[in-house]
């Protein structure tokens, strides 16, 4: 931009300096000096490539809404992950999976004491991955224990939105180590929402020889005996929830490839196309003033044309009479 105002700048005194100086007539010379600035001016306009916003445009998605139940309790930061942490794994695969299934709409539900709607369906996977990397350690002295029960009213709420759009197809991913701390006041059978889960999977990690666990504070160790305290995957409770709501129960482990379960979602998801009004498009203007542009350099030639001729017949008399 800057290149170009110089540019014309230049050519705009160029043009005065000479239009000043001319010999010949004032018309003459104003309308030479006009023609030459609208060029200039048509060709500054087009380099500059103006273009129209459009808001709002028919995009082709995936009918899939998949939604995330992470667990982020203390016990999935022990460190019988397949690498690492619990917690590390989980977040690991749900960075895969939103990879492999990219154009679905995305929501997260996280819970400890409580649970919390992180993210609702959206398409703004950047922002779901930013959510996703905020979540913290949680603090060992605010723990109350945990339930698998937790993120049910959230969940429930959750489908019933998606159950509710025409042509969609809701994936779940319930990942968590499947310990229970703390008994819920009111048992809520997972069973009851098997019919608003088109696919999934619920996805345990953590080893039946336990891992550590470890906070801000550094270890935590166990209240009665003083030992370091030790957190176990329980098997029992994630395929229970995995058979209440239909889907398969995958226990994460170094060898474990998702791979094929994503592959079978991919084959069974379709498209659908929605008009979407935060999607902005951008359309090419400059072209509209090209024949103008056009139409100003053939006045100039046919005018150098008759010009050059004038001249010659000029110079020709001039050559006669001597």
């Amino acid at each position: 931009m800057p290149v170009l105002i110089i540019i014309f700048v230049i050519a705009f005194l160029i043009m005065l300096f000479v239009w000043i100086r001319s010999r010949e007539s004032r018309i003459k010379s104003t309308f030479a000096f006009v023609r030459g600035i609208a060029i200039f001016a048509l060709v500054f306009i087009i380099a500059l490539r103006p273009m129209r916003e459009e808001r709002g445009a028919e995009v082709q998605l995936s009918n899939l809404d998949v939604l995330f139940v992470l667990d982020t309790t203390l016990s999935m930061w022990a460190d019988d992950g397949p690498s690492g942490t619990r917690f590390k794994a989980a977040t690991g695969d749900i960075r895969t999976i939103m990879e492999e299934l990219s154009g679905a709409n995305f929501g997260l539900i996280s819970f400890q004491n409580r649970a919390v709607v992180l993210a609702p369906f959206t398409q703004d996977e950047e922002t779901l991955l930013g959510l996703l990397k905020n979540i913290q350690i949680p603090d060992r002295y605010y723990l109350k224990g945990s339930a698998l029960d937790t993120p049910y009213y959230d969940l429930e709420n959750m489908l019933i939105s998606s159950d509710r759009k025409e042509n969609r197809q809701t994936i779940i991913f319930f990942m968590s180590d499947g310990e229970v701390t703390q008994e819920s006041g009111t048992p809520y059978d997972y069973e009851a929402l098997g019919n608003l889960v088109d696919g999934g999977a619920v996805i345990g990690y953590g080893t039946k020889e336990g891992g550590h666990m470890k906070d801000q504070y550094g270890e935590v160790y166990n209240q009665v005996t003083y030992e370091k305290g030790v957190s176990y995957i329980d098997e029992d409770n994630l395929r229970s929830i995995a058979d209440g709501l239909g889907v398969d129960y995958i226990h994460r482990q170094k060898s474990t490839i998702l791979t094929p379960l994503i592959t079978e979602i991919k084959a069974g998801s379709g498209t659908i196309t929605e008009r979407r009004y935060d999607f902005i498009t951008y359309h090419d203007t400059y072209y509209k003033y090209v024949p103008y542009l056009a139409g100003l350099l053939l006045l100039e030639l046919v005018l150098r044309i008759r010009e050059n001729a004038r001249v010659r017949v000029k110079n020709g008399k001039k050559s006669e009479k001597k």
